[in-house]
């Protein structure tokens, strides 16, 4: 990285182009925390890269630091006085490359700080910007970040409805659009509790007339049966609903209330509505579609949506084509990218689909559940915890739902062999799930030695997490 962070700093801007590409690409490959230091590095070189004359170089350093935000831990913090208001000016580059990239940093900080602390920062320069187009950018920013984050984490009347409800008399129609469709994705998220909380601001008749007209073309929006919001791709809005009680009459805007007035929500904790699809040909253009978007290089939040939306077409009864189960192997690879992902907010979610698919298909989702196990071992040894917990959790979901003793091998050998002692006793506990689960498996009744051998090695391992599973084998 040192060398790539040298080359930025050439003279030469085909020199800098090609050094910012190379320090976006190791960065995204790598799984290695940063140090201190590194991150210090890197922001000084990504500051001075921001106002580069050549809008591609400025574009690669904002991606850049959007990939090293996930590695640098707290300590890329230090550095938000500095970096959150230089970000917020690129929003009104001439350029939309620079100001997508700028836009997806913030939400990228948001995502690995705090959401609050970012629109706060963010705020105080972009809300009243002199530039028109960074006041645009950043309501379009805000309005992402209540659909990607909508929980107390934003609290809606203090820190965003003032400045967005100001923005309406701006000067600049555009300014004012972004802020009217902001008012539309709080209304999505609030419910009719919103709209109580605007009329407290004493907003001119006129402004309510045309606010309400809105909110009512968007609320008819919000029930389309192919379970998209609106006609806009699930990309652009995450097509959820809460769970809530059917029985309740004010299930969903219920729900919605809690999202942003009073209750935290997690994304992989809402229920997707049903994706209906009427033949073959239909089901098969709808997974190329989620295919191709689950790619690495794709924005995080639109691979989030994806992945809801198989949710939503198992949900919708796409498993009774007969072409789905083949279609769903061929996920296999993308969704194994998803897990290899280091941001949380992915991981979480390709866990949480795989936990659904396994509880939805059982023992006809072991084939596809053996090939993504061992992509999961390699994520309940990171120390991040949320991802290490997602990646237990979805193992012994799978182990549950279906039988997979195929693996067991394979986790016998990480139990006893790996030099890591945190998967050994992970493993440890997956052999005793299936043990327990499917005793009468084929593969278990061969295995008895193979079992032996195991407990005799788990309890004579250093590691008291480790040593002491035998017991519950005994047990």
């Amino acid at each position: 990285m040192e060398e790539a962070l040298e080359l930025a700093r050439a003279k030469d801007t085909k020199e800098r182009m090609a050094a910012v590409e190379r320090l976006y690409h190791l960065l995204e490959g790598s799984r290695k925390s940063l140090t201190s230091s590194e991150v210090t590095s890197l922001v000084d070189c990504c500051m001075d890269l921001l106002n580069d004359n050549n809008f591609r170089v400025s574009q690669g350093a904002l991606q850049a630091l959007a990939s090293a935000a996930v590695l640098s831990g707290d300590h890329l913090k230090l550095h938000f006085n500095a970096l959150v208001p230089a970000v917020v000016e690129r929003l009104g580059d001439a350029k939309q490359p620079v100001r997508d990239a700028a836009r997806r940093l913030l939400l990228t900080l948001m995502e690995v700080s705090s959401p609050t602390i970012i629109v706060e920062r963010a705020g105080s320069y972009g809300w009243t910007h002199r530039s028109w187009r960074v006041r645009e950018e950043f309501a379009r920013t805000v309005t992402s970040a209540i659909n990607l984050f909508a929980s107390p984490e934003l609290p809606l009347q203090r820190a965003i409805l003032p400045p967005i409800l100001q923005m309406l008399h701006d000067s600049n129609p555009g300014v004012r659009e972004a802020a009217i469709l902001c008012i539309e994705e709080m209304y999505m998220q609030a419910g009719t509790q919103f709209r109580d909380e605007l009329h407290r601001h004493q907003l001119p008749a006129s402004m309510v007339r045309d606010i309400n007209a809105r909110l009512e073309k968007t609320e008819m929006q919000v029930r389309p049966s192919n379970g998209m919001l609106g006609g806009l791709a699930a990309g652009d809005r995450k097509p959820v609903v809460y769970n809530v009680k059917k029985s309740s009459p004010q299930a969903k805007s219920s729900s919605r209330e809690i999202s942003l007035l009073g209750g935290e929500i997690d994304v992989t904790e809402k229920s997707i509505d049903p994706i209906k699809v009427y033949s073959d040909k239909e089901l098969i253009r709808e997974f190329e579609k989620i295919a191709s978007t689950l790619m690495p290089e794709k924005d995080w939040s639109i691979r989030i949506a994806a992945m809801q939306r198989v949710e939503g077409l198992v949900s919708g009864g796409a498993a009774d084509y007969p072409c789905f189960r083949g279609l769903l192997k061929q996920l296999v690879g993308p969704l194994s990218a998803q897990l290899s992902d280091r941001r949380s907010s992915i991981v979480k979610q390709a866990c949480h689909l795989l936990c659904f698919l396994s509880k939805e298909f059982l023992g006809e989702f072991e084939s596809c559940a053996e090939m993504f196990i061992p992509v999961l071992f390699k994520l309940v040894v990171i120390t991040v915890l949320v991802i290490a917990e997602s990646a237990d959790n979805c193992i012994k979901m799978m182990l549950h739902n279906c039988k997979v003793a195929c693996v067991l091998p394979r986790i016998a050998d990480c139990a006893k062999n790996d030099r890591n002692a945190v998967l050994r006793a992970r493993c440890c506990e997956y052999a005793l799930l299936i043990l327990e689960h499917w005793p009468d498996a084929p593969e278990i009744q061969r295995s008895a030695d193979l079992y032996e051998d195991l407990i005799r090695c788990c309890v004579t391992d250093a590691i008291s997490g480790v040593s002491m599973l035998p017991i519950n084998f005994i047990l």
